[in-house]
């Protein structure tokens, strides 16, 4: 494939001044879609990847003292959902083991801060969190890429058991989400910032620790990466534990630039936090035409936000107290229950967790999930619970609230007046245009009244001026679009 790089000159100057904060080659082949300058990363981030299942297997049977006659083969157990880790299941005599087998997206600090979640969650909670046995966080290995062998977690998946649960196995899946809210709830830090394994000194301290134990790694670290991750993940937690980069879904958009761990350091605002993700990365990798939408959503978070001045959950007072921990990427495909009680048996997929603001993550999972219902996300009217005419199902949502009420009545605040922020924060990190609704979310917003006028005063912004300046933005951004398209024709005639 041909690449447009970073010295490659245009009738507007060089690719780079064009993309000052953007030094990652432009694929051309993405011109057969829609697409704005912002879409420069790779269309899959296993290319130039290898990965050697033999030798996985080999290393299932090291790590877990098993012959290899007695092995089964890897059984790829995600295909459709491969995009960040391939799945694989491994047959042994007594049981089944997992291996997780990591997109180089993030290397190093993602799986690191996965397995340390996975630790610090298993250690301090009750909840069905898959044993790590071995990991590897470094891609030099036999495998050829980074991969964790964990414990199998019995049961189906949310999503696809639902339909055929009863009310009373759906009112114990409802009870078991709360719980797992509650005890999150009740792990706080400082700030804003995925959790890692502490590392103090120049070797790799992979010490037992018999109370809160550590899974092992495969093999020790890397000076450099144990530079890394001690320059990163520099503000102790306790019992061993740090924060470092945040690993947001929207941070991992391999499409995009994926910044760096140090433009993902933690943040001890609300406010910073916002920023992060909306700007993609501290500096920020968007794009001089996308950027300016960011800022819109930043504005309009931060004028939500000072209306709750002495809210301790939504307000600017709420970061003294409200950073918890969160699973990063609660969605039904991620929970597994048993079928037959509705009992939650397992959480899987952690490489997102970390600490956030509280209300960011309280919004329901799967049928209980209500944002969409109550409020507009991205281009889409709320749903109004419109399809929800089953008296069974009117019942099971008040027994949801009522439940999470008694159990916390603060997650309960979080999950019904936290829908604007996360309506709004989701605008904020949605891809740029083509794709992305940003634009669109900001002027329906407006215009539908979502912002009272009467009770709050005026828009933060003009929205006329607003849409006078996308205008004159995206003229520019066309033109450099065809400027990189002759350029590149011409490139592809020699």
């Amino acid at each position: 494939m041909l690449h447009i790089c970073a010295n490659l000159k245009s009738p507007f100057g060089s690719y780079r001044s064009l993309k000052s904060n953007r030094n990652v080659p432009f694929h051309v082949g993405m011109w057969d879609k829609s697409f704005s300058l912002d879409w420069i990363g790779v269309e899959d981030p296993w290319i130039g990847a290898s990965v050697d299942l033999v030798a996985l297997q080999s290393i299932v049977c090291q790590v877990l003292r098993v012959p290899a006659t007695q092995c089964g083969p890897p059984v790829a157990i995600n295909e459709e959902h491969a995009s960040y880790a391939r799945v694989y299941s491994f047959q042994l005599p007594t049981r089944t083991v997992v291996a997780r087998v990591v997109a180089p997206v993030k290397p190093l600090f993602k799986t690191e801060s996965e397995v340390a979640a996975m630790d610090f969650v298993r250690s301090r909670t009750s909840l069905p969190v898959p044993q790590v046995f071995a990991y590897c966080s470094e891609a030099n290995n036999p495998v050829g890429a980074e991969w964790l062998i964990m414990e199998h977690m019995s049961g189906v998946e949310m999503g696809v058991a639902w339909d055929d649960l009863q009310l009373p196995q759906k009112r114990r899946l409802a009870l078991d989400l709360i719980d797992l809210y509650d005890q999150f709830s009740l792990l706080k830090a400082e700030g804003c910032g995925g959790i890692y394994q502490s590392v103090k000194s120049t070797s790799d301290s992979s010490r037992v620790n018999l109370k809160h134990p550590r899974s092992p790694r495969w093999a020790p670290l890397s000076p450099e990466s144990l530079r890394m991750l001690r320059t990163h993940c520099n503000h102790s937690l306790d019992n061993g534990y740090a924060l470092g980069p945040i690993h947001d879904i929207a941070l991992l958009k391999y499409r995009l630039v994926v910044p760096s761990p140090s433009q993902t350091l933690p943040t001890f605002t609300t406010d910073e936090y916002v920023k992060l993700i909306a700007f993609n990365g501290n500096p920020s990798t968007r794009s001089h035409d996308d950027l300016p939408t960011r800022e819109k959503c930043v504005q309009l978070f931060q004028s939500i936000q000072n209306l709750y001045p002495n809210s301790m959950v939504f307000g600017p007072s709420a970061d003294a107290s409200n950073f918890r921990f969160s699973h990063g990427d609660l969605h039904d495909g991620n929970i597994l229950i048993d079928p037959q009680s509705g009992a939650i048996t397992g959480i899987i997929d952690w490489e997102a967790a970390a600490f956030r603001p509280l209300w960011a993550e309280v919004c329901g999972v799967g049928w209980f999930e209500e944002d969409h219902h109550r409020f507009m996300i991205g281009a889409q009217d709320p749903e109004n619970f419109e399809e929800e005419t089953d008296p069974a199902d009117v019942e099971l949502r008040a027994f949801f609230r009522t439940e999470l009420h008694k159990r916390n009545p603060t997650l309960f605040t979080c999950f019904l007046g936290g829908v604007e922020l996360r309506a709004v924060l989701h605008a904020a990190v949605d891809a740029p245009r083509p794709e992305g609704e940003t634009n669109i979310f900001l002027g329906r917003y407006q215009r539908q009244g979502c912002w009272n006028e009467d009770r709050r005063g005026p828009f933060p912004w003009v929205m006329d001026a607003w849409l006078h300046k996308r205008l004159a933005l995206d003229a520019i951004d066309m033109k450099r679009i065809d400027a990189l398209k002759r350029a590149a024709d011409i490139s592809t005639a020699r």
